[in-house]
């Protein structure tokens, strides 16, 4: 029988950030020296919900954490190299304005502290790093789950083993061949053991770190996020908030299930499917107009769960179909979209019928405001299509860059605005016209994978620069901003019915929502 649960330990029954009346916390931090510092990530946790606000200090050292429930806090503030003293059981009330002040000191930067990108051009060259770049450093989960792990080169043999083998061989398919497979278990022992030629404990220790560190504008250090941490070993994927504002949260971790995560109420409910062994990796999640729970395995399975009773019923797409799939959408009519590979698919739920879609791989999908379905492709031209809501006809665009494509989001204006992964652009499509704009993203290697929309600009997450960056749909201005930690790899950002921006953070194991401070 299919598993439900409630995840019920401390910590997964979460706060709404914007409960009223709400305590705030303002005050300055400084550095060593007594002057102001700018720049400092100021992070307020919930002792017994584990949710946290997040904000960055201005050029004046001032901060203001706002929209706090009543509880008990552990409060600190940290940067790249500096960290003050945390303070602990600072308990506020409801409607409290508590004033603190830090004094930052010097810390050891460490290698789980910078970016991505910072990160592979400091780590030392040889057989196998082009290949950690490509298939485990990139954007999937940074330094986190890397670093700090003590193997010998056997180890590192069987972890790369291992991952060739999971999902279908879906987590570093892209190793050729055994040969290739042993220079990556080579690399990674030699630049991550502790023989020598390994990195040294401190990227700050190395040539050329200072020359890579970020730099943000006062109006990037506007940025305010509020996270909420998940149960160990979810690697939530992405989230997508239903119109009932429940977020659902696909996991692509050690457990196989969804998390469905109510802010309102701060219940997570977990539906786990009924074989945890192997791990099959859930990618995307979605209601229906019904009610029912739509849920996509990596492997190529659809699942349908009925949220009252938990019973669960998988779809295997069509023999021959291709081993993935990557994004379900399901529309008003509950005829369920599929984005995946060698192609993408209309399912039926009144026939279990799948019908393909278009004959080319496909990664995302997502709906425009007249309910007509879009899909990106994955790979070769990375064409835009669109399915008519009425007619069903197929139409299709080339932007003028090829290459692999991935999120993809249509404004209220029907322009088209999807992330152009490997060229490090963002393409906004003009349907009527089929003009495509690229804007070219700052950063020595940006990787937009996350695209968003709020009422004022598109949103974007750049995966290899670990950055946020937010577009301007008038005068295309691009500003970036820090993200809430490193090696976060947003892949979706979508709204909820309340308007605020989610993502999920694999590499780092919770889910939240941002927004601009005023």
């Amino acid at each position: 029988m299919p598993r439900k649960k409630i995840f019920g330990l401390a910590g997964t029954i979460l706060f709404l950030a914007s409960i009223t009346p709400a305590a705030a916390i303002t005050g300055i931090v400084r550095g060593p020296d007594g002057a102001p510092f700018r720049g400092a990530r100021v992070h307020a946790q919930n002792a017994k919900t584990r949710m946290s606000v997040i904000v960055f200090s201005d050029s004046n050292g001032h901060y203001k954490v706002e929209d706090l429930p009543a509880g008990d806090y552990s409060i600190e503030a940290t940067a790249i190299g500096f960290a003050s003293d945390p303070r602990t059981g600072v308990f506020l009330t409801a409607s409290q304005n508590e004033s603190l002040d830090w004094t930052m000191q010097k810390q050891v930067v460490k290698w789980t502290d910078i970016p991505i990108y910072q990160g592979i051009q400091l780590m030392p060259d040889g057989k196998g790093k082009a290949r950690f770049v490509q298939t485990c450093g990139a954007s999937c989960h940074g330094f986190r789950s890397i670093i700090g792990i003590s193997r010998d080169l056997k180890g590192w043999q069987d972890a790369v083993a291992d991952q060739r083998t999971r999902i279908g061989g879906g987590v570093i398919n892209q190793i050729k061949d055994d040969q290739d497979a042993a220079d990556l278990s080579g690399w990674l022992a030699k630049t991550f053991g502790t023989g020598p030629g390994s990195v040294p404990q401190s990227p700050a220790d190395l040539p050329g770190y200072k020359d890579l560190v970020q730099q943000f504008t006062d109006e990037g250090l506007k940025i305010v996020y509020v996270t909420y941490e998940m149960p160990p070993g979810r690697m939530t994927w992405d989230v997508t908030p239903d119109k009932q504002g429940n977020i659902w949260c696909p996991y692509f971790g050690t457990a196989n299930g969804v998390g469905k995560l109510n802010p309102g109420t701060g219940e997570l409910k977990e539906y786990m499917l009924p074989s945890q062994n192997p791990r099959v990796g859930t990618r995307s999640a979605y209601v229906g107009p019904d009610g029912t729970l739509w849920l996509v395995i990596e492997t190529g399975t659809l699942v349908k769960i009925d949220q009252k009773t938990g019973k669960m019923q998988e779809l295997p797409a069509p023999e021959g179909a291709g081993r993935s799939m990557n994004t379900v959408r399901v529309d008003p009519k509950g005829i369920v979209w599929l984005s995946g590979g060698p192609r993408s698919w209309r399912f039926d739920p009144k026939t279990n019928k799948y019908t393909p879609v278009t004959e080319t791989a496909t990664y995302a999908a997502n709906f425009d405001q007249f309910n007509n379905v879009w899909f990106t492709e994955g790979n070769g031209a990375g064409r835009i299509f669109k399915v008519d809501d009425k007619t069903e006809k197929v139409s299709a665009w080339t932007p003028p860059t090829p290459g692999n494509r991935r999120r993809i989001q249509v404004d209220s204006h029907g322009v088209v605005w999807f992330a152009e992964f490997a060229a490090g652009k963002v393409g906004r499509l003009d349907p009527e016209t089929g003009v495509t704009k690229e804007i070219q993203l700052p950063g020595a290697q940006p990787a937009p994978y996350a695209i968003g929309q709020d009422k004022d600009g598109i949103w974007y997450g750049s995966g290899m620069m670990d950055t946020v960056g937010r577009i301007d749909p008038d005068t295309l201005k691009v500003t970036e901003y820090p993200v809430p930690e490193m090696g976060n790899g947003m892949r979706e950002i979508n709204n909820d019915t309340k308007g605020h921006m989610w993502f999920a953070s694999p590499g780092d194991n919770f889910v939240g929502y941002m927004y601009l401070a005023k």
